[in-house]
């Protein structure tokens, strides 16, 4: 029994005659556990600040593609702008009124030597500065010709992005035809969208907090006519028993007062008149073979079957590109014409399409009486002007009464010896050109006018940015 109690003793016994309760040991294992997990807080910490700063990036990753893409838009939306039609004060599509002018005529005034400058405010004399703003489900712009951009806050917040452009004038660098634009894009209106800081800050200087890019560019306008004529009536064909109705008047002298110019022969008696005190015989010009593409001879393009390939050459010594691709050029419109006539729709076409080219795929039949094009007035932007019409087939007027402003160019695929390109009558202030002949079928008034045909070759074409302008920054200068 004593044995016993000596041997359950000895559990509480310690050296030096001290008692230690054996419940009070592992002491050591909690400061190691605490020092553990105070390790494994600090990684937590750093892990959830990595994660955090990771979000962070990616937020402002996202918020810096959206401005590029904004502002990149913003580039393609004004090229767009510049090959369409007249619109209104919301950048849709409209017709034809005294108040409505295209995107171009609104914002650019092309000079008579072809230096582009843009308009300004007739009222505060400021810049006119289009912009667009993205809706969640479309673009929503505003196109001002006297006035700030007119945008509405877009309910809801969040993000919306907007872009905001103006042209600039190249000033000492500048070239006939070619301007710049500068688009700012930002990932959301302020309070004031029509005052919004970002959108109106064309300089280079930072905003903290800001989604922005501002992307520049040239812009060009490929002319739709490159090589104008020298002539009232130019011919590639032969022009063969002209009757006295045939009538053709250029009284420039600048062109030596050219009336009839004919790669072939001329016959007939046509009424030619030229500069004052210059009989009309001596105004016209046939058998000229500088109307002949290098490299081709008059039976090259005369001969049947017609050579398509040879014939597009023809086409492109006035243009400056082949048929195909001034058909599909950004501003060009096709009007498909019915053998019944289509003179009203084509008068409706011109007058919204300012600028563009009209092609005519087939012939064109002209029935009833009326203007299509008007003269060309720089100082009104809302006039249309004159027109630029490429015909495919054969030109037929079939009443007197039509008056057309502007340049034809009638291919009529037929062999040049046996083809009419134009047939019947009308007037035409400007040119005629006919990649094929003409007979005594052909009586048009062609009276040559060089406002028409400067107008034509400087304000008629297809707006394109220029290859290595572009900039994805401000700072650059021509």
């Amino acid at each position: 029994m004593s044995a016993r109690l000596q041997i359950q003793g000895l559990g509480k016994k310690a050296l030096g005659g001290k008692t230690v309760d054996r419940r009070q040991r592992g002491a050591a294992s909690l400061v190691i556990v605490l020092m553990l997990f105070f390790v494994v807080s600090l990684v937590a910490a750093y892990t959830s600040r990595n994660l955090i700063f990771e979000q962070r990036t990616s937020v402002n990753q996202y918020r810096s593609s959206m401005a590029f893409e904004t502002a990149d838009a913003g580039l393609e939306w004004v090229v767009a702008m510049l090959n369409g039609g007249r619109i209104g004060d919301d950048c849709t599509e409209a017709s034809a009124t005294p108040t409505s002018t295209s995107f171009r005529q609104r914002y650019l005034a092309i000079a008579a030597d072809g230096m582009v400058t843009p308009r300004v405010q007739p009222t505060s004399l400021g810049e006119l500065r289009p912009s667009c703003v993205w809706t969640g489900t479309q673009w929503r712009c505003s196109c001002p010709s006297d006035s700030a951009p007119a945008l509405a806050a877009v309910p809801g917040g969040g993000l919306n992005p907007a872009f905001r452009l103006r042209f600039v004038a190249l000033g000492i660098n500048a070239k006939p035809g070619v301007v710049r634009v500068e688009v700012n894009g930002c990932i959301k209106l302020g309070a004031d969208p029509n005052n919004d800081a970002c959108l109106n800050d064309f300089t280079d200087l930072p905003v903290e907090s800001e989604g922005r890019s501002q992307h520049v560019a040239l812009v060009a306008l490929k002319s739709a006519l490159t090589t104008p004529p020298a002539a009232a009536v130019t011919v590639v064909g032969e022009a063969v028993a002209l009757g006295a109705a045939m009538r053709a008047e250029n009284t420039d002298p600048v062109h030596g007062g050219i009336t009839l110019h004919a790669a072939g022969p001329i016959g007939g008696s046509p009424t030619l008149i030229g500069v004052a005190g210059t009989p009309g015989e001596r105004t016209k010009v046939q058998d000229d073979p500088t109307l002949v593409p290098d490299g081709l001879a008059w039976p090259d393009l005369s001969a049947a079957p017609v050579d398509p390939l040879k014939r597009d050459r023809v086409f492109a010594s006035f243009f400056g590109v082949l048929p195909d691709t001034h058909r599909n050029q950004p501003a060009a419109v096709a009007l498909p014409c019915p053998n019944t006539g289509c003179r009203q729709a084509l008068t409706d076409l011109v007058a919204r399409s300012p600028g563009r080219v009209i092609w005519i795929p087939g012939n064109l039949t002209l029935e009833t009486a009326g203007d299509i094009g008007s003269m060309p007035n720089p100082a009104d932007p809302t006039v249309a002007g004159p027109a630029s019409i490429v015909v495919e087939g054969e030109v037929r007027v079939t009443n007197p009464g039509v008056n057309i402003y502007g340049v034809v160019y009638a291919r009529s695929m037929a062999p040049l010896a046996s083809s009419d390109a134009w047939q019947g009558g009308g007037t035409v202030k400007g040119a005629v050109i006919t990649e094929a002949g003409i007979t005594g079928a052909a009586s048009p008034n062609v009276i040559y006018d060089k406002a028409v045909i400067d107008s034509v070759r400087r304000n008629h074409g297809s707006f394109v940015r220029l290859p290595g302008d572009w900039r994805d920054f401000k700072a650059w200068r021509p």
